[in-house]
């Protein structure tokens, strides 16, 4: 089948129509008189929050499905179940190292607390 793909730098970064995430923004909001009767209405304009990357360019190509389900450029190569699963322990290291900073700064702060709670009793009992 053939698709609309989005390339930047030769890599192909999205396959299908580019999602703009196109929404209305609100430039000016409605007024009011002092009988709540609108003066002047709201002003929206509609804005893109995803443009598409400076230097993409959007080309038809070949697609087929890949042996997980997805969508592949034909022809295009692909990474091995072994890449694969060396990405994800990758990510779920990386995953655990943040969880772990995470919990040791919340450890900190809560031995902070503990602290400033002990030394406000001492305060009060003074």
């Amino acid at each position: 089948m053939i698709k609309d793909v989005v390339m930047l730098d030769g890599q192909v970064i999205n396959i299908g129509p580019w999602d703009y995430k196109r929404q209305q923004v609100l430039m000016s909001p409605a007024e009011y008189n002092d009988e709540g009767k609108i003066t002047k209405e709201a002003v929206y304009e509609e804005q893109t929050m995803n443009p598409l990357p400076e230097g993409a360019t959007i080309e038809e190509r070949e697609i087929e499905v890949a042996p997980d389900g997805g969508l592949i450029v034909k022809g295009s190569a692909q990474p091995t179940s072994d890449e694969l699963l060396g990405q994800q322990l990758a990510e779920m290291k990386i995953q655990t190292m943040q969880q772990t900073q995470l919990l040791a700064s919340m450890g900190a702060e809560l031995a902070a607390t503990k602290l400033e709670l002990i030394n406000l009793k001492g305060a009060n009992q003074s």
